[in-house]
């Protein structure tokens, strides 16, 4: 729980508040948009709630921000809160809450199928969620999209003897891993699951499209709210090429869907001929950005935090080619 003795300027005054451990991961702004703005580099509350809806989503707020940086002074309502997770989307599809610092806040989802539920992506493994997911019939495939959103998908199949589904260049990530694929086109997986391989943010980067309705897109396309917008993951959180995790964009242009649900950024829905328009005018402009390897200060530093938190998450070997490009990078820079 945030300290309100770290409380940052930027908040008004009220029972709501953001503290400095803040990341600006953006969690808070997703659930409850009316209430938190940004400020600086960090989420704030910008109005305090106002109405039992403003209220509850505040709260999922609290409880979603995976570092504890936004808070309440009156904690009563929280433990009511809990039971709203995973809160429902779109038909049978979830949003899970209790975003991971292990997967730095990550969005995860939960789908309910006749054939065996699935998670995409993994949240904390908390008490209460798992009780919810356990009582929606369980969890028969764990998703992996990439090596930075594995989280604790280890501790979820144990204990729902789940099958988690990695690519090979992300099973450092999860070495015990039921299932590694290493498919480079994208191919039906199972009855409504269509699985895209997406190279860029990471090697192994994968996608999948569930019913042709709802694109898991990993960290690669999110809507932008402030630009009003689809977005293509920027070329300085790209650790991969942003040139292959462009060309993987283009998998999309001949497919059909209306949501996006990404593990960074803000979801989506727009009409299918809304989002093919979107999704080819981010795919313009992402070949028009400058040199996605330039070399700058900011780019290096960036690398090599990433570096280190790998090597947290032990993930050696991933760390050292981060390092090395980091290296390569800084003896570019004049």
């Amino acid at each position: 729980m945030a300290d309100p003795s770290k409380r940052l300027e930027g908040n008004v005054e009220g029972d709501f508040f953001v503290d400095s451990t803040c990341r600006n991961m953006d969690i808070c702004r997703q659930i409850a948009p009316e209430n938190f703005t940004y400020w600086n580099d960090y989420a704030v509350v910008g109005k305090q709630p106002e109405g039992d809806k403003e209220l509850r989503q505040s709260l999922q707020a609290v409880l979603c921000c995976p570092y504890g940086s936004v808070g309440t002074v009156n904690k009563a309502n929280l433990v009511e809160v809990m039971q709203d997770f995973p809160l429902q989307i779109d038909n049978e599809v979830y949003f899970c809450g209790f975003n991971s610092p292990k997967t730095s806040g990550g969005n995860c989802y939960f789908v309910r199928h006749k054939s065996g539920n699935w998670l995409f992506n993994t949240p904390k493994y908390q008490a209460q969620l798992v009780k919810r997911l356990e009582e929606l019939g369980g969890v028969a495939n764990i998703f992996i999209s990439h090596r930075d959103d594995a989280g604790e998908a280890e501790k979820f199949a144990s204990h729902f003897e789940a099958k988690r589904i990695i690519h090979r260049h992300e099973a450092e990530a999860q070495p015990g891993a039921e299932i590694i694929l290493s498919e480079t086109e994208a191919y039906q997986y199972q009855p409504d699951f269509f699985l895209i391989p997406a190279p860029g943010h990471t090697e192994g980067h994968m996608m999948m499209l569930y019913k042709d309705k709802y694109l898991f897109s990993g960290d690669s396309l999110y809507y932008d709210r402030k630009e009003s917008r689809l977005q293509i993951w920027s070329p300085l959180w790209t650790w991969y090429s942003y040139e292959e995790q462009t060309m993987s964009m283009e998998k999309l242009l001949g497919k059909s869907f209306e949501w996006v649900l990404p593990s960074h950024g803000q979801r989506v829905f727009l009409s299918k001929e809304e989002m093919k328009a979107q999704v080819e005018a981010a795919i313009d402009r992402a070949w028009s950005e400058p040199d996605p390897e330039a070399a700058s200060p900011e780019r290096v530093a960036i690398l090599e935090s990433y570096a280190g938190e790998l090597s947290e998450l032990n993930q050696p070997e991933y760390a050292k080619l981060i390092q090395a490009k980091a290296d390569w990078l800084r003896t570019l820079i004049k």
